[in-house]
């Protein structure tokens, strides 16, 4: 069994039951969420063990997230407790443009921000055969990056989402810096996309893209294009997969699922091809509900709506 520890923070999701602005919204609903989390589940779906390295508030929403977690299969035993708050996100769907959702963050100053290299294990990190992480933990605190740049440098393999977030940085040259950074201390599989790549490289082209990626040391790159698709790139290799057409309630976490499916699987030697296949259609499943992770589907369900598709 392929075994992954990803550092991040866990958080609570507030999304909002109706469309539309939030200040019109009356009634949330609560998920756990969090892109390692949510990168976590999905890989266990597909057959991984991957243990969160994060803290957690010690309240209410601190025990759900772990709680939750523990149930979908995700070890826990790295999480910390702290006396800060569990930070919180609201999801505002469909506004100002249809098919698409908004995040507001209320996780300043939060226990997952305290995230630091106290906390990571190197026993941990030596046994793992890979560590994962996202810009969204580079850009949370000092702390947080320190720590991810501790387990990077101990790791045996790497994968990293460059996930840049604008309202978590002071501005997209701090995180061009940041993502530059960790790249070069040594990526294998590179989760990105346009919007990201031209933060980091200036360009947007796959082709592009991947070259300008290789050349800092990426082996294997995951180029999710949104609605379009996404293309997987390793050497001489290259695959496009098409997104499938289905009904979008909410599209938060959908690349999370994309990259957690694809990771596990090629960790555990599959296919570049059938790899990108089985995470386009995770992705696919998890923008017809509302939540981050409850229907990233396991190889079974999987290989169902490939089939239907």
């Amino acid at each position: 069994m392929t075994w992954i520890a990803a550092l991040g923070e866990p958080l609570i999701e507030l999304n909002a039951l109706t469309r539309g602005p939030l200040r019109y919204v009356q009634f949330f609903e609560k998920h756990v969420a969090g892109s390692e989390a949510n990168f976590c589940i999905a890989a266990v779906m597909f057959g991984a063990r991957c243990s969160l390295v994060a803290r957690v508030g010690d309240d209410e929403f601190g025990r759900n997230v772990v709680e939750y977690l523990r149930g979908r299969g995700v070890d826990v035993s790295h999480i910390k407790f702290d006396n800060a708050p569990t930070g919180v996100f609201f999801v505002q769907r469909h506004y100002p443009v249809p098919g698409r959702s908004v995040m507001f963050y209320y996780r300043r100053g939060s226990a997952g921000s305290r995230l630091s290299p106290v906390d990571v294990d190197e026993a941990l990190i030596k046994a793992v055969d890979a560590v994962h992480s996202t810009g969204i933990t580079l850009a949370i605190s000092d702390s947080a990056r320190e720590a991810v740049h501790k387990a990077f440098e101990i790791a045996k393999r790497t994968t990293f989402d460059t996930n840049i977030r604008p309202a978590l940085w002071r501005n997209l040259e701090e995180a061009r810096v940041a993502v530059l950074d960790v790249l070069r201390r040594g990526v294998e599989v590179l989760i990105t996309d346009p919007d990201d790549t031209e933060v980091v490289l200036g360009v947007r082209e796959p082709e592009e893209a991947y070259r300008r990626y290789r050349e800092l040391g990426v082996e294997v790159l995951l180029y999710k294009m949104g609605a379009r698709g996404a293309y997987v790139f390793r050497g001489d290799e290259k695959y496009f997969k098409p997104a499938y057409s289905v009904p979008v309630e909410d599209p938060t976490g959908a690349g999370d699922a994309m990259a957690g499916v694809f990771t596990a699987m090629y960790l555990s030697g599959a296919e570049l091809e059938k790899a990108l296949a089985y995470a386009v259609a995770s992705s696919a499943l998890v923008v017809t509900v509302r939540g981050d992770n409850e229907a990233v589907p396991d190889v079974k369900d999987a290989e169902a709506l490939l089939r239907a598709l």
